[in-house]
């Protein structure tokens, strides 16, 4: 059914529900494991901070600029909307059918095996598989929003609440309960020495450190379902973003302090584990483990509760187009709302089991990753850059307009250019392939433009 014959999204999401989105998406695993990383990045603790509060910044450029895009445009699956008036509706057919084929099935397969990953190792006893872990999560959570909007918000609220209380019992018990690590010694030298090798210290940092920023922008697919939007949505993604990126300094501070750079560098994998036992003892391990499943299962849940509405957006779009050109029943399957639960029960359905596919077919984060972050960054810069796209008028007492305009968005965009064109120069065949697939959508769009209606 389509929002003109049948039953809609409804409001029903407030405040907390989109603040606990944009923080559950941006709180994963790589907080527990990003530190290690950068230690071989880093000469000094100062930069570890510097490389942590320059990413979240840069973030916030981005959350700054989609704000006021969303509260314009406070539709389901607004990104969609946005592209499509900024830049045209091919694009905006192409960035959803990447995220369908792409990204969308990639991030929450690969999120779910590590997930499974980490919940075999807490078993330890070999009965399931990482992959049939993840796929059965994938189920539950999709199930969880098949019941309704307010169901997978107040999940996603508890979720983070206990993510971020997790961390910050970790971040109390070294402060309280582990011994200081020794002074560290002086910088090492000639490392960063001049402008240019300042500025290639930079570049490594902020793509060790950036990717675990990701998933803010996927709120904007729930904008279509939040109570009064032009407030809930400025203020859900500031504060989203600034209480994560606080956070993140603060758990770098508490992992300093008992593990030093240098100890860093030598086990960068064990940097949070030797903290929670530092802290804890022999069962802070233990318990760091499920902390960590906990973070990776509430940004899983996310996704699962944002990506559908994004291909919800774009099927009830060219639903009248599809059936002209032969592809009816899947626009009708995507663009279907139940009437008792107002949630898009067929794309919710649709990405769980495209999903779970990728699972089998790839069976490895590694083997995901690299096919879907090119094009999906390049969306985001899509989005961002819309700012300047749209026309703004004179604001009203309550519209928001992006603080900082135009040097925030710039920023943003400036940085994710720079980062696209390092991952294809690193990464060529697995970005080919990520953009290969992207293009499948192409004479799929020129069919539907063909036909009447579209």
């Amino acid at each position: 059914m389509t929002p003109a014959d049948g039953p809609s999204l409804r409001r029903q999401l407030g405040l907390a529900a989109v603040t606990a989105v944009v923080a559950g998406n941006m709180l994963g695993s790589g907080i527990f494991f990003t530190p290690g990383e950068l230690a071989a990045v880093a000469t000094d603790p100062w930069q570890v901070y510097f490389f942590w509060a320059l990413c979240g910044a840069i973030t916030l450029c981005g959350a700054l600029a989609l704000a006021e895009l969303t509260t314009r445009l406070p539709r389901a699956g607004a990104a969609f909307h946005v592209i499509g008036d900024a830049w045209g509706p091919f694009w905006a057919f192409l960035t959803v059918w990447m995220q369908m084929w792409v990204s969308g099935p990639g991030s929450v397969a690969g999120i779910a095996i590590v997930f499974g990953e980490f919940v075999v190792l807490l078993l330890g006893d070999g009965a399931v598989s990482a992959p049939v872990v993840g796929a059965g999560a994938i189920a539950v959570l999709a199930l969880v929003n098949l019941r309704g909007v307010e169901w997978g918000g107040w999940t996603q609220v508890g979720l983070t609440a206990a993510k971020v209380a997790g961390l910050l019992a970790l971040v109390l018990g070294s402060l309280l309960l582990a011994d200081a690590a020794p002074p560290p010694p002086s910088t090492i030298a000639g490392e960063t020495s001049g402008w240019l090798g300042f500025i290639r210290v930079v570049g490594l940092g902020v793509a060790a450190v950036l990717f675990t920023y990701d998933g803010w922008v996927d709120v904007a697919n729930m904008a279509g379902e939040v109570r009064r939007p032009r407030r809930s949505l400025p203020w859900g993604l500031a504060l989203g973003v600034t209480g994560i990126s606080l956070l993140y300094l603060l758990v770098n501070y508490a992992y300093l302090r008992v593990v030093p750079l240098e100890a860093m560098r030598a086990t960068p994998t064990t940097v949070a584990n030797r903290v929670a036992e530092a802290a804890f003892g022999a069962a802070g391990g233990s318990a760091l483990n499920a902390l960590i499943t906990l973070s990776i299962f509430g940004a899983l849940g996310g996704l699962v509760m944002t990506q559908p509405r994004l291909f919800y957006a774009m099927a009830t779009r060219y639903e009248p187009a599809a059936g002209r050109a032969g592809l009816g029943p899947f626009f009708r399957g995507l663009s279907r709302v139940s009437g008792t639960t107002a949630v898009p029960t067929g794309a919710i359905l649709f990405c769980a089991a495209l999903s779970i596919v990728a699972i089998f077919f790839f069976g490895s984060f590694s083997r995901l990753v690299t096919f879907f972050v090119v094009p999906l960054q390049l969306s985001n810069i899509l989005v961002v850059a819309a700012v300047f796209r749209l026309p703004r008028g004179t604001p009203g007492p309550d519209e928001y307009r992006t603080p900082g305009y135009p040097l925030i968005p710039l920023v943003f965009i400036a940085v994710m250019a720079m980062f696209l064109v390092s991952a294809v120069v690193y990464q060529p065949v697995d970005t080919l392939i990520g953009v290969g697939l992207t293009l499948t959508g192409v004479p799929v769009y020129r069919r539907l433009a063909r036909s009447p209606g579209a």
